[in-house]
């Protein structure tokens, strides 16, 4: 079960995050501010924390760079409600791995938990222009001058590009 660190100054949005998350089977650790999330990083230290940009007693991106201070492996999601590109911005730089703006479903804050765990991962172009290459070949059944066609490739540079291919992974 993963650990979820909210840190939300509203008290009644925030009881309602912790209710959701342990729904969708995470703990939920509620604070209310830096404060009180630094000493809930130290007895326990999460695994995920769901920050809102504004707090009383600072600003969620204070939160985030301790996080990623005191518990590097930590995926910080930020919260706000008056969120803007600037803040954004800081937040990613802070450590964040993604930045969300009230309100949100529960389901959409679950799936931004769950991708803050397990990121889709990103393909690179040259594994995604090996397999196509490969896959029309393949249809063509291994005739070069057929695949060069329908990729719209000249024989030879198809050829060459054959060659300069990265092995499969």
């Amino acid at each position: 079960m993963l650990t979820v660190l909210v840190v939300e100054d509203d008290g009644a949005y925030r009881d309602a995050l912790g209710r959701t998350l342990r729904r969708a089977g995470f703990r939920a650790v509620l604070v209310n501010g830096l404060t009180e999330a630094t000493g809930a990083c130290a007895a326990t230290p999460p695994d995920l924390a769901l920050v809102d940009l504004r707090l009383e007693d600072g600003d969620g991106v204070s939160v985030v760079r301790m996080l990623a201070a005191s518990v590097p492996a930590c995926r910080c999601v930020m919260l706000s409600g008056h969120g803007t590109i600037a803040a954004a911005v800081e937040a990613m730089r802070a450590g964040a791995v993604d930045f969300r703006t009230k309100p949100l479903t529960g389901a959409e804050l679950v799936q931004a938990l769950r991708d803050a765990v397990d990121p889709l991962p990103a393909e690179s172009l040259d594994a995604v222009e090996r397999g196509h290459i490969l896959g029309v070949l393949q249809a063509c059944g291994g005739n070069i001058s057929e695949a060069a066609r329908r990729l719209g490739l000249h024989r030879r540079t198809l050829q060459r590009k054959l060659q300069k291919l990265p092995p499969a992974r």
